[in-house]
């Protein structure tokens, strides 16, 4: 039987639809197809052996297929590996998930930084983390005042002075990884596909990921790199009091996913008490 998966939303949404596959073969699938709803991680969804196909410009005919699964938009109250499974009618639905990345760039990546870290735990940070951040004390949060694009505190982190003073940590070497804030991940650009597997490279050569709940930590996860990521963007948007939905335990972030080495913290830590446990933790 042939299968294609047409994927639905952002980066990390077709890498949580990346667990489809296997499955729909273990269920007697013999030729699974993949169409991406975005382009970086063509390279990667390619090197999953359970794909047989990756579609990105163009839709291959639906009557080549013995089955279609169009993806639909997901809700935050189950993780998004079992809601994507379950749309596609797996029987034994899981969280986990395997992002496979290019050995070549591996056998590159790895050692370079190992060198550079001299000795030093290698801990990648998202170049974007500002944008995902709202500061509020649990009052704030309570009271629920929203400040457009600036949460119930009305204010973002200061990711600037938490990444400075993580550096000024001996026994750690920071690098930051993935594209600067305000870029837009819909724009189609000529090495937007191998930036992003060098990046999965670099993540995966990390002992440590850090920055807030998205694509990039979802790439890290998926490719075995231990994340602490900070708590309050799920939570602004998607907690008991979430502007876009109200859920009494959003299950987003890498801690829902795989049962250990990821963290989620406390959403109404101080800046200062964010630096505190990431190097507790780490």
């Amino acid at each position: 039987m042939k299968a294609l998966i047409q994927c639905v939303g952002f980066i990390g949404d077709n890498l949580f639809a990346n667990s489809v596959p296997k499955k729909l073969k273990e269920q007697g699938y013999t030729h699974v197809d993949f169409q991406l709803s975005i382009a970086q991680p063509l390279e990667l969804i390619t090197l999953n052996p359970s794909v047989d196909n990756v579609y990105l410009f163009e839709t291959p005919s639906h009557s080549t297929y013995d089955k279609v699964f169009t993806l639909q938009p997901i809700h935050r109250r189950e993780t998004p590996t079992i809601q994507f499974q379950q749309q596609c009618g797996i029987e034994e639905p899981t969280s986990d998930y395997t992002i496979n990345t290019n050995q070549a760039i591996d056998a590159y990546v790895e050692p370079l930084l190992k060198e550079v870290a001299q000795g030093r735990k290698l801990v990648a940070y998202m170049s974007n983390w500002v944008e995902k951040t709202f500061g509020f004390t649990e009052e704030e949060y309570v009271r629920g005042i929203d400040v457009p694009n600036l949460g119930y505190g009305g204010r973002r982190r200061d990711i600037e002075s938490i990444v400075t003073k993580l550096s000024d940590n001996d026994s750690l070497y920071i690098l930051p990884v993935g594209m600067p804030a305000g870029f837009n991940q819909r724009e189609i650009a000529l090495d937007g596909v191998s930036n992003y597997t060098l990046t999965a490279s670099m993540i995966k050569a990390c002992d440590w990921f850090i920055g807030a709940e998205g694509g990039l930590a979802n790439l890290a996860a998926g490719v075995g790199t231990k994340t602490i990521i900070t708590g309050d963007y799920v939570h602004q948007l998607y907690g008991w009091n979430g502007v876009i939905e109200k859920n009494k335990e959003p299950k987003l972030g890498p801690k829902y996913y795989f049962p250990e080495g990821h963290y989620t913290l406390d959403p109404y830590l101080t800046d200062e008490e964010v630096i505190n446990q990431i190097i507790n933790l780490i």
